[in-house]
């Protein structure tokens, strides 16, 4: 039994040192595939070094290397390869590592367990003397003619499967690389002119579909130059770190995608479903870009990578080739371009996947499909844009023509309708100038009528005045009458003492009799001022001013409009209110049209107290307040009274002509018009109103004066 496991323990001692037959490199012509010659080795990230490795080689278990083993985006795990190169040849033997984004690469060229060399490679290795090592991983060897070298590759950080891994010899590497170097200067060649050809468009046509397309071209550009390690090579050769950023790039040309698609498919107008889900799609982009972000900026990709961008961009393939499809069942032609590119672009992803996952052999058109495709999408796309600014042109052509056609029959029609309108012309001009004399005609008939409405206004307001006049003169009369007749009996009394010769009694009632007559004389040049007061406003203005004791015209017209109020409505009783500024003096006005003004606010304010005492008879005072107020060049005439106020809403229409707010029979409509004229016009001043419906009404009068 001792024996047994003795010879199980040689036995997998024995095979762990086994190495697999060594390359021989005989013919310069070829490359020779280090990758199957291989062995493999999984370990921990960083846990074993070169040294562990030729010490104890007995203790690690190499096996022969197959894609299956290899487990990509696991940074946590690395892969040490191992191969023996025999040089059968006088050449210079090199290894070179295809570009497969690989994050750290160290190559050991070992020989008799002694390490001969060192080198450093990878997307996340520094390189500031040879930047031109990260799209193409060279690594020139020791191994002469007759001689066996081994070579320890160790691999961290890797996201394929494949790793085409070649030895080469000079003429074979230089003609290798010249041949990928025109390929990619020829691609990125016309990347550029593609991009400039959709800008000169743009400027041009100002078609926004060339802007967006030339924007999406330049990201796609990108987005290949950093899988083919381009990017990290002209961009941050000495800061490599920046690399894990540039993994966004993808979900940003995606994203770009979108935008061109909704707009050159037209989904807004031809299908609004589509449109909705490209913008879901855009959206879903915009989350992957920022988990891609955050996760490299916190480190967080230690582990297998969170990325939603591939299941994004597969969602996105399925719904572009759906939208073309729709769109060109619709009849837009273009999209049969847009169509067949994305099923070519997507094909090319999916062979390099199954490439890159070890399905399918190294090969130019294998290795570079994706470029292959993006070509031919790129192409197709041109053409797509090229035949929608082509069928856009046709359809302005068309357009144009269309209008040339449609102006030609307007002129032919404009022709015809002049003519006709000619003869309209003369006939509707005749019909004018006949309406012209009619309408002067009612004009002149309306301004006549209009000078009888002022003049049945101004005898309105004289009626109401000879009301106010009536009563007034009746009190002097009254005193006349009666002082007379005493008069009269005293003097029958003094002729009878003056037969009886009784001197004294008859002196006594000579002396009783003076204040008699000297009552009648004043009350007698009482009327005679209401008289005259009468005859001043019933007689047309003369427009010369004079100078007017305001105070007094204020009061007296107050009074008589008052009594003219009382004589129609016997029942009509209100407060009279006067606050007269005492050093008013003399004013140079118009007396008879201040008159005027002032009686017909006075019958306003008459007419607002009565009906509101109608409304609510109990509990109700009126009053009406007569101000007067001079300061700074300037006589305030202030009358206001607690009646039923003005609606806000009437306040601009007062002062228009006809405008009455009475009842019908109550009023014309003119007297607030011919004040606000007589104020504004006849003095030079500005008549306001303040009110509140309801409450009070205030007139406002304003008119300069010399100081």
């Amino acid at each position: 039994m001792k024996h047994s496991f003795l010879l199980f323990f040689l036995f997998i001692s024995l095979i762990g040192s086994l190495k697999a037959a060594p390359v021989r490199f005989q013919d310069p012509v070829q490359p020779y595939d280090l990758f199957k010659a291989s062995s493999l080795l999984e370990v921990k990230a960083g846990s074993v070094s070169i040294d562990q490795l030729l010490k104890n080689p007995a203790s690690f278990r190499f096996v022969p290397t197959q894609h299956e083993l290899i487990k990509p985006y696991h940074r946590q795990l690395g892969y040490w390869l191992r191969v023996d190169i025999t040089n059968e040849t006088d050449e210079d033997l090199f290894l070179h590592f295809v570009y497969a984004g690989t994050e750290y690469i160290t190559v050991y060229e070992v020989a008799d367990r002694q390490v001969l060399a060192v080198h450093h490679f990878g997307t996340l290795q520094s390189e500031k003397t040879y930047t031109y090592l990260k799209s193409n991983e060279v690594c020139p060897t020791q191994v002469r003619r007759g001689q066996t070298h081994t070579f320890y590759v160790y691999m961290q950080g890797v996201y394929t499967t494949a790793w085409p891994i070649f030895c080469r010899s000079t003429d074979n590497l230089l003609n290798y690389l010249h041949r990928t170097d025109l390929f990619y200067g020829l691609y990125y060649g016309f990347i550029l002119i593609i991009i400039v050809y959709s800008l000169i468009l743009y400027v041009r046509l100002r078609e926004t579909d060339t802007l967006r397309y030339a924007i999406w071209v330049i990201f796609m550009g990108l987005q290949l130059a950093l899988f083919r390690g381009h990017t990290n090579e002209f961009f941050w050769p000495s800061n490599p770190s920046i690399e894990r950023y540039a993994t966004v790039l993808a979900g940003i040309t995606g994203l770009l995608h979108i935008p061109f698609t909704l707009s050159f498919l037209r989904l807004r107008q031809q299908s609004p479903l589509f449109y909705k889900i490209g913008i879901g799609i855009f959206v879903l982009y915009a989350i992957g870009i920022l988990i891609n972000v955050v996760a490299v900026s916190l480190q967080e990709r230690a582990g297998r990578q969170i990325d939603i961008v591939p299941q994004v961009a597969l969602l996105e393939g399925i719904f572009s080739i759906s939208a073309g499809v729709v769109t060109y069942r619709r009849g837009f032609r273009p999209a049969l371009f847009y169509i067949i590119g994305n099923v070519v672009f997507f094909a090319s992803i999916f062979v390099f996947l199954v490439y890159a996952a070890g399905r399918l052999p190294h090969s130019f058109w294998t290795y570079n499909s994706i470029h292959i495709g993006s070509g031919v999408e790129i192409i197709l796309f041109t053409l797509a844009l090229t035949y929608k600014v082509n069928l856009l042109k046709r359809q302005q052509e068309e357009a144009v023509r269309e209008q040339l056609r449609l102006s030609e029959a307007n002129e032919r029609l404009v022709q015809e309708q002049n003519v006709m309108l000619e003869s309209k012309v003369e006939q509707r001009t005749h019909e004018l100038n006949r309406q012209k004399e009619e309408l002067q005609h009612t004009l002149n008939q309306l301004k006549a009528t209009q000078a009888q409405l002022v003049q049945r206004e101004k005898m309105a307001s004289l009626g109401e005045l000879m009301a106010g006049i009536a009563h007034e003169i009746q009190n002097p009369l009254n005193f006349v009458n009666n002082f007379a007749e005493l008069s009269v009996e005293m003097l029958d009394e003094l002729t009878d003492e003056l037969q009886h010769d009784r001197q004294e009694a008859a002196t006594s009632l000579i002396d009783d009799m003076k204040p008699n007559l000297q009552k009648i004389v004043h009350h007698g040049k009482r009327a005679d001022s209401i008289i005259k007061s009468m005859l001043e406003h019933s007689r047309s203005s003369s427009g010369t001013k004079q100078a007017t004791d305001i105070n007094a015209l204020a009061d007296e017209y107050l009074r008589l409009a008052y009594h003219g109020q009382r004589a129609k409505d016997k029942s009509f009783n209100a407060e009279l209110v006067m606050d007269l500024d005492r050093n008013m003096g003399t004013v140079e006005v118009m007396p008879q049209e201040m008159a005027r003004v002032l009686l017909n606010l006075y019958n306003n304010a008459f007419y607002a107290v009565a009906e509101k005492a109608r409304q609510q008879p109990t509990g109700y005072q009126p009053q009406v307040r007569v101000s007067t107020y001079r300061d700074n060049g300037t006589i305030d005439v202030r009358v206001k009274d607690n009646g039923t106020g003005i609606p806000r809403e009437l306040l601009n229409k007062i002062f228009q002509p006809f405008f009455t707010t009475k009842s019908t029979g109550q009023g014309t409509g003119l007297g607030l018009s011919l004040s606000y004229d007589i104020i504004t016009n006849g003095h030079g001043g500005q008549m306001n109103v303040n009110t509140e419906a309801g409450l009070f009404t205030e007139f406002i009068i304003s008119i300069p004066v010399s100081k």
